[in-house]
């Protein structure tokens, strides 16, 4: 099997596997108002819309037939169709596992509008309902459809609250003072960072912030095993502003989207739990790797008249703000 972009040259059978697909299946489970709905939503101009913005995938066999397609707009998967003649073998759950790979590399969660033939499906996978939405199809017809939702990809990864034992693991993660300062500037005095200094500050020190609510290590796990580190804590007083710092990722997982899922599952925590507006945190401009990793996360460069520099290592290094 080969997943690949879908292509102009696609476009034809692309349109016609959706049509078949929606003709044959649907009437089993829709009146026909809301079968012609849906060939106007995936008419063939709207899938030549989402081939032209590289967001439209397949699913093709060793004879280049394709079996199946799917859409990705933002962590919204859509148009997920299988060609009659190859369905419940298994072709949806594989393009479905591929478009949540396509998501994973940006969100934390993945959504998906269920199609009545295909709820099963997304139960199996995971997905749970969100929401029941509706939509008009004219004749007084009214379709309500779920909207369903789950962890984009790395199930078995978790971001928990910060535990004493993991600074044993989080003070290796740095092999030289060059990247330790990279991550933590000048917040600790020597290197190499033992453990019980790491647990004094957090635990006796409050993580040096004055208010007592306003300090939240966190640890990102796969499995039992420690995989990233990174704090919040709130910037004002009205506490709708969250700040990142200490991000970092085990080395052995660098490379891999731990740093970016990590990210994610922390701005869920901060906007839905802590109740934050705007997340902000700043980066070293020689951290490349670092930098690039937020961008993918959605934070942006702040403008500034007048760059920040800290001194480190003899140097002065220049700071870059950031915010989402």
């Amino acid at each position: 099997m080969n997943y690949r972009k879908g292509t102009q040259k696609d476009l034809k059978e692309i349109f016609e596997l959706v049509k078949t697909s929606i003709e044959e299946t649907y009437p089993k489970y829709y009146l026909q108002e809301i079968i012609d709905m849906f060939l106007i939503l995936h008419s063939k101009e709207n899938i030549q819309r989402d081939i032209e913005q590289e967001n439209l995938y397949v699913l093709e066999n060793e004879q280049g037939v394709l079996i199946a397609t799917g859409t990705v707009n933002d962590n919204h998967i859509n148009r997920v169709y299988v060609h009659p003649q190859f369905q419940r073998k298994g072709y949806g759950t594989q393009i479905m596992k591929e478009l949540e790979k396509e998501v994973g590399k940006r969100y934390a969660t993945v959504e998906i509008d269920a199609s009545l033939p295909a709820c099963g499906l997304y139960e199996k996978m995971g997905y749970k309902t969100k929401c029941h939405e509706t939509w008009d199809c004219g004749n007084d017809v009214i379709q309500i459809y779920e909207v369903m939702w789950k962890m984009a990809g790395m199930e078995n990864l978790r971001l928990r609250p910060f535990k004493a034992t993991d600074a044993a693991y989080i003070v290796t993660w740095c092999k030289d003072e060059y990247t330790f300062r990279q991550w933590s500037s000048d917040r600790w005095e020597s290197f190499p960072l033992m453990p019980e200094v790491m647990l004094k500050k957090y635990q006796q020190e409050n993580g040096d912030c004055v208010e007592r609510d306003n300090f939240y290590p966190l640890t990102l796990t796969d499995g039992d095993e420690p995989a990233g580190h990174m704090i919040l804590r709130y910037t004002n007083q009205d506490k709708n502003t969250i700040r990142f710092g200490f991000v970092i990722v085990n080395p052995e997982y660098r490379g891999k989207g731990y740093g970016q899922r990590m990210l994610q599952l922390a701005k869920l925590y901060a906007f839905n739990i802590l109740g934050a507006k705007k997340i902000t945190l700043g980066v070293f401009d020689n951290n490349t790797a670092a930098h690039k990793c937020y961008q993918a996360c959605g934070f942006k460069d702040l403008p500034s008249d007048e760059d920040i520099y800290y001194e480190v290592m003899g140097e002065k290094w220049r700071c870059i703000e950031m915010e989402i």
